[in-house]
């Protein structure tokens, strides 16, 4: 066997395999003893049917097989022993690779076209500083939050008749224009809002002070205004009855009193902290809130750092190459013309790629997540210390959450990220700015230039 590559552009590169009938003949003599070992036809004994038949029978098919597997083994290691770091994966040639005849052909010729990594450096000193968000929070979004959880941890009462925000329960049956049930219509046994959550104001005043047992009649979709809530409501998606009249029959009405602010509430919504005052409750609150903010604001900073990594190493790839892969990868799914469209996120994925490859082998462990990191994480949600294997039966239950990749990948996301946002605020120079809540979604949701 021989192997040859040379240069055929800038980060490409054509590889020609050469393969004689030595490099893949005693293979396929050992594959056709086998299946003349297995082979059972009638008038010959195991064993015994001659090797012309079983050659007739299955030899074109173990050759192409043999060979196939010989050059994929025989790139493979050619590719590692000269730890050439490829993008994408190995594409066969289609000018230089001539249709093989195995019929007759002995020696094969592959020609294989890669696309190679750019040598890069990254300094991340040379980055300089970027932006870190400090989310301050307002008193109206503490009050908000207050209130919610008022509500949450409230006691129930059933009125007799409804004011605006209560939840009202009931059933609703389909009407015509008239306001009468329509014979066979659709009907919803069960259901519940809170009648401040309908859009229009008409409609909200026909359930004010309504009582148990009282009957309205409204459209829910132009009430609303809300298709997926409408969906949900009557649990239909059939468009002609999603936009029909309907009479809501009222069997409860649930009004929601909120929690009184006192020590107990304190405790009840904080076990761990000794709360006396409202004062000191809603300074609790605010921090919730600012540590929940934060955790936001350290993945734009990634993001960020990310962008201005990007900006700065901005690593040349083989774009005409990579086109082509992803296009021959997607086996018809994607158009070519959808791959140029798209072409800039895909670059942008591989840049980054071969960047994180270079922090990873520059920072050791650092920017490592294992599986066993992995299993240690699903391990804290059963409050069972990292390494900890004493109990069998959390294990095996471990095991099966191992098993769901999307379980698996979630987790795995999670710590990668947990490991850049440490990374970066050590490495990276943060240019500190307090933002409120409203000048961050701004921020995030505004289109890069």
């Amino acid at each position: 066997m021989n192997i040859t590559q040379e240069e055929s552009g800038k980060l490409t590169a054509l590889v020609h395999i050469n393969l004689k009938e030595e490099d893949y003949i005693e293979n396929v003599n050992k594959q056709l003893k086998e299946y003349r070992r297995k082979a059972q036809m009638p008038g010959f004994r195991p064993g015994m049917v001659p090797m012309g038949m079983i050659k007739k029978m299955y030899g074109k098919a173990v050759l192409a097989d043999e060979v196939n597997k010989t050059v994929s083994d025989a790139l493979n290691n050619y590719l590692y022993e000269n730890k050439i770091n490829v993008l994408g994966n190995p594409l066969p040639n289609p000018e230089k690779t001539k249709t093989i005849d195995f019929d007759k052909d002995k020696e094969f010729d592959f020609f294989f076209d890669i696309g190679i990594a750019p040598d890069i450096e990254v300094n991340l000193d040379e980055i300089g500083k970027v932006p870190y968000y400090k989310i301050k929070v307002s008193d109206e979004e503490v009050e908000n939050a207050l209130e919610d959880i008022r509500k949450r941890l409230g006691k129930e009462e059933h009125p007799e008749k409804a004011e605006l925000d209560d939840t009202v329960k009931g059933k609703f049956i389909q009407a015509d224009e008239e306001g009468n049930p329509v014979e066979n219509g659709h009907v919803k046994e069960e259901a519940s809002f809170v009648i401040s959550d309908i859009a229009l104001k008409t409609i909200q005043k026909k359930f004010v002070s309504k009582a148990k047992g009282a009957q309205v009649v409204f459209n829910p979709a132009k009430a609303f205004k809300n298709d997926d809530k409408v969906k949900e409501l009557l649990g239909v998606s059939d468009e002609e009855k999603l936009k029909a009249d309907y009479i809501f029959e009222i069997e409860d009405i649930i009004r929601t009193i909120p929690a009184e602010l006192n020590e107990e509430f304190f405790k009840q919504v904080y076990p761990s902290d000794d709360l006396k005052t409202e004062e000191d409750f809603r300074n609790r609150i605010r921090e919730d809130l600012a540590s929940h903010y934060q955790m936001d604001a350290d993945k734009q900073f990634v993001s960020d750092v990310i962008d201005a990594i990007l900006e700065k190493v901005n690593p040349e790839l083989p774009d005409e190459f990579l086109k082509r892969w992803l296009y021959e990868s997607n086996e018809g799914k994607a158009t070519k013309e959808q791959i140029d469209g798209q072409y800039d996120s895909y670059a942008k994925t591989f840049k980054w790629q071969l960047i994180e490859q270079k922090l990873i082998e520059a920072t050791g462990d650092a920017l490592k997540v294992t599986r066993e990191d992995v299993r240690n994480k699903l391990r804290s949600y059963f409050q069972i210390p990292e390494g900890d294997t004493t109990n069998p039966q959390a294990e095996q239950l471990i095991d099966q959450l191992l098993s769901n990749e999307q379980e698996y990948n979630r987790i795995f996301g999670e710590l990668m990220d947990q490991r850049y946002i440490a990374f970066f605020k050590e490495k990276i120079e943060k240019d500190e700015k307090e933002v409120t809540t409203d000048e961050f979604v701004k921020i995030i949701s505004t289109p890069k230039a």
